[in-house]
């Protein structure tokens, strides 16, 4: 199925104008999903007879499901909790704090998955474990290139209270963890909140990252479930500057999520990776494709499942691998050496014309062809030429790449882009230097300039090329086929097709905060939580609420839902007036996505689909 990721949104847009939709999407969500018995927003735990029953919330887009029975041993209480460090060494890695909770032990700089403070006296990182918790374990790993020599003179301490006037543990260490050191708290372990890592030297301090495993016999576990993918419909279209720019592309027809003893559950269509997960453990994230998923492992090994057309075959076999990209059928995965693997769909050699080489440190994507950055920031692509397989530019400095369906446009770190593949006009295209930031559409780039003016390059539909010197804008949104631009007194500049949101309906006020968007509408929030949407009128472009006090907007394909503090819904657009359904009463407090449905959630476990 080529383009299928340019067909996936506006396919209703062209049933809507008379034409045939080039597919329709198969309904998976409810396709023998596992039972619901209610659920909490976070896992609640009881000890019975030393293991535990969980009641967990596990919201995989827009399905949740029980699991029970997980084992405490062995549980990385510190993972994904809220971490901080005395200072952040500017880098464009970001090491920050995170990084030593993200699951990844890799102790090479350059796969910006370390820590990295200020040269500083006493320089310290810290994690706090959201309550009081036994601690079994406190596993520290180091960096494992130049710099592991810097923590040779270090302290580690555990407290109850965040201000460190509760002290439970505190012991100093001079040897240097060559890569990890594991620290010993005693059968019964110790209670504490905060963990905190600090040098007793002038120094910097950098980390690897930092596990802290409850005792076998802890009954005070609650942390949040992972998923096979943080990103839904919603987010794809409002988290990623546009939504050809998101990492990873979700499963159409089937689900998958990680159970908290690194245990894997998936459901829905069997062919597309609804059955036949690996059964086996230690698995910490799982990416997908269309109708393939591939999980990652703790020692970077991968398992792909799925259709074997689109990856769920071919995984590599070896291990060390830190994080897998995607597009609609191949994956492509990236090891702690930069090394590169692709496997799936092998279309204009996406997989077959990989590079070889090593040191890359992150992955794009368009529709038909990749690109690769390198720790010079030089890049290197492969995939369909026309598409910007080829003709990439040939210096180095990039700092970031962005995508429309066809076409890449890379930003340095003084601010100048570099564009190439599809519909490039080049007396369009940006000369200058200072740019901050890319978004996109389908067809075309808008940067915006450190002074606040927009820049629209590519792209050969009318009015895309508009472009503005007012140094106000601070934010840009896309449909597919037309932008709206934030300014800093809250108003809107849109331009487009006027049928996916580029049209003069477009609110003339000021005031919005936020804007949110589905494949061809626009929703803009006030600060008042009153709402104001344009567009495709079946798209979400028409039947906004007319109340206020909403404070988020979701969206599938083609509808809008917001939500209001006392956890009331109003929902709108959608074909067949499935926008209409939302719930009627109140308390609901997250809403989720596919393509074509939404789900509310209750703290009680009660839920509502439409």
């Amino acid at each position: 199925m080529k383009n299928i990721k340019r067909h996936l949104f506006h396919s209703k847009i062209h049933q809507i104008a008379g034409c045939s939709p080039h597919f329709w999407l198969k309904n998976a969500l409810f396709s023998n999903p596992p039972k619901l018995r209610g659920f909490w927003r976070y896992p609640v735990y009881f000890c019975i007879t030393g293991n535990f029953t969980r009641i967990a919330l596990l919201t995989v887009l827009s399905v949740i499901f029980l699991i029970t029975n997980v084992y405490a041993n062995n549980v990385n209480l510190a993972f994904g909790k809220f971490a901080t460090q005395s200072s952040t060494y500017p880098h464009y890695t970001d090491p920050l704090a995170s990084k030593a909770v993200d699951g990844n032990t890799s102790g090479y700089f350059w796969d910006a998955s370390t820590t990295h403070t200020k040269k500083q006296q006493g320089a310290w990182w810290q994690v706090d474990l959201e309550e009081i918790q036994t601690i079994g374990q406190i596993i520290i790993y180091n960096r494992t290139d130049c710099c592991k020599g810097r923590l040779n003179n270090y302290k580690v301490i555990v407290s109850t209270e965040e201000n460190f006037n509760a002290i439970t543990y505190e012991q100093k260490f001079r040897s240097i963890p060559n890569p990890k050191i594991v620290i010993d708290l005693g059968v019964n372990g110790k209670q504490g909140r905060f963990v905190k890592i600090q040098l007793l030297g002038n120094n910097y301090l950098s980390l690897a990252e930092v596990q802290i495993i409850a005792t076998e016999n802890s009954c005070n576990i609650k942390k949040k479930i992972r998923s096979f993918s943080e990103i839904d419909v919603s987010s794809m279209f409002n988290d990623f500057s546009g939504l050809q720019n998101a990492p990873l592309f979700p499963n159409f027809y089937a689900f998958a999520a990680i159970n908290d003893d690194g245990t894997i559950t998936a459901w829905g269509d069997a062919s597309s990776g609804g059955s036949n997960a690996p059964s086996d453990n230690d698995y910490i994230k799982i990416y997908s494709n269309i109708k393939a998923f591939a999980a990652l492992k703790y020692d970077g090994s991968i398992i792909a499942w799925g259709d074997v057309d689109y990856g769920g075959s071919d995984a590599p076999i070896d291990n060390g691998y830190i994080k897998i990209y995607s597009n609609e059928n191949t994956f492509v995965a990236i090891k702690n050496n930069g090394s590169i693997t692709a496997w799936g769909n092998d279309d204009y050699g996406k997989v077959s014309d990989a590079p070889t080489g090593k040191g890359y440190l992150k992955v794009y994507s368009n529709s038909y062809a990749f690109a690769a950055i390198k720790n010079d920031g030089s890049i290197t692509v492969w995939g369909k030429s026309y598409f910007g397989g080829l003709n990439a530019p040939t210096d180095s400095g990039y700092i970031n790449i962005y995508s429309t369906d066809g076409a890449f446009a890379a930003l340095k770190s003084d601010g100048s882009i570099s564009v190439w593949g599809s519909g490039i006009i080049d007396k369009h295209l940006p000369t200058d230097s200072g740019y901050i930031k890319i978004y996109s559409n389908h067809v075309a780039f808008v940067a915006l300039h450190i002074d606040g003016s927009i820049k629209v390059f590519t792209g050969s539909w009318a009015g895309f090329h508009e472009n503005s010197t007012n140094n106000n804008y601070i934010k840009i949104y896309s449909t597919e086929f037309a932008f709206a631009a934030l300014k800093t007194d809250g108003s809107i500049k849109v331009w487009g097709e006027t049928s996916y949101g580029g049209g003069a309906d477009a609110p003339t006020d000021s005031g919005y905060i936020d804007i949110y968007s589905t494949g061809g509408a626009f929703a803009a929030i006030k600060p008042d939580g009153s709402i104001k949407a344009w567009g495709c009128s079946v798209c979400g472009g028409l039947h906004a609420p007319k109340d206020n006090g909403y404070i988020k907007i979701y969206s599938t394909g083609s509808a809008f839902a917001a939500i209001k503090l006392d956890g009331t819904i109003s929902s709108w657009g959608g074909l067949n007036h499935k926008g209409a359904n939302a719930p009627d009463d109140k308390g609901y407090i997250d809403i989720y996505s596919t393509i074509d449905d939404f789900i509310a959630i209750k703290p009680d476990g009660s839920t509502k689909t439409w």
